[in-house]
């Protein structure tokens, strides 16, 4: 009996060792073949040496875990890492070649931290209002079944595949001077959208909100409802359970979900730039810097941006994050 228990228990401990490796055998690949193509692209002959190193360190480690029938993984491995090198070259090289005294200079600039401030601001304006109108509409989405669901979720979609000039002209003719909701808002109430802090919020706004609902939506699919079916047997009322037991059990879909939808809503300029060019988001001053003074001029501004955009990114990332299940 124990010799039976030992050999069933171990496919069972292998697939623990297994599914406990922080990489498999070929992922690294995705890490170092980017880069080393990268340090070699912008001549850093020394980082490309020691990421080369680095590899073969990596790879004379690893030789003992590595199993049969891995080929078709270092196949894909590399053609993920020359994807990932296509994204990566431009920032490194932004990165890389833009003095650290002239990204001091730029971000002391009066202009430059008011546009940050309002690119920020209006972002986290627009996330909140998406999360507060996008939860119950993809909770709806993953629970009902009514008529014309397809039809709602292709609406929520919509502001994906619309070019952003043209979701800006539409925002401009309803909430615009002369719209049919911003004249009667100017006129009765004194309230001008157009060219204002507010019409940044709007058209962040609508290019974000499908990222809050489809993400919430999914969230709430990966939830079976008979858990909160046992929640309102127990007493709870529907939207009792919904707070208590699906919210946090949603809640990193639901912050993925924010995080997209912020990313998106700093990097926005074509809704923007037509509905409100003032007050100047970062986008709209690094356009004008671009048209005025050309490429070079602008470089400092574009990499602070990137490095304040990455930076509260990736560390939202890390919290949105789910933690690694070992089975």
């Amino acid at each position: 009996m124990n010799g039976a228990r030992q050999k069933q228990s171990a496919p069972r401990e292998r697939h623990q060792r297994l599914d406990g490796r922080p990489f498999s055998p070929y992922s690294w690949l995705l890490v170092f073949i980017p880069f080393f193509a990268v340090f070699l692209c912008l001549n850093l002959y020394w980082l490309a040496g020691a990421v080369l190193a680095t590899a073969a360190v990596w790879a004379t480690w690893r030789r003992r875990s590595t199993t049969r029938g891995t080929a078709p993984l270092a196949v894909f491995s590399v053609a993920g890492g020359l994807l990932i090198f296509f994204i990566v070259l431009p920032i490194v090289n932004l990165l890389f070649t833009t003095e650290p005294s002239r990204i001091v200079r730029t971000a002391l600039d009066p202009a430059v931290r008011s546009a940050i401030f309002i690119t920020l601001s209006a972002a986290c304006i627009a996330t909140v209002i998406s999360l507060l109108f996008g939860v119950p509409l993809g909770y709806l989405l993953a629970r009902e079944r009514f008529a014309g669901k397809a039809v709602v979720e292709g609406i929520v979609d919509m502001p994906v595949v619309i070019p952003h000039t043209i979701a800006g002209i539409a925002l401009l003719f309803v909430f615009g001077r002369a719209g049919i909701l911003g004249a009667p808002l100017k006129a009765r109430l004194d309230i001008q959208l157009s060219d204002s802090y507010w019409g940044i919020v709007l058209a962040m706004l609508f290019v974000g909100l499908p990222f809050v609902v489809n993400h919430c939506r999914d969230g709430f699919l990966k939830v079976d409802p008979r858990m909160e079916y046992v929640a309102r047997s127990l007493g709870a009322t529907r939207l009792g359970a919904f707070f208590r037991v699906t919210i946090p059990l949603t809640w990193r879909a639901l912050l993925s979900g924010a995080i997209l939808t912020w990313a998106r809503a700093i990097s926005e300029f074509g809704s923007v730039a037509i509905i409100a060019y003032y007050p100047k988001t970062i986008n709209t001053l690094l356009f004008e810097w671009y048209n005025f003074f050309g490429y070079t001029y602008t470089k400092p501004l574009a990499t602070l941006l990137l490095l304040i955009a990455l930076a509260i990114f990736i560390g939202l990332r890390a919290i949105a994050a789910p933690k690694r299940v070992e089975h």
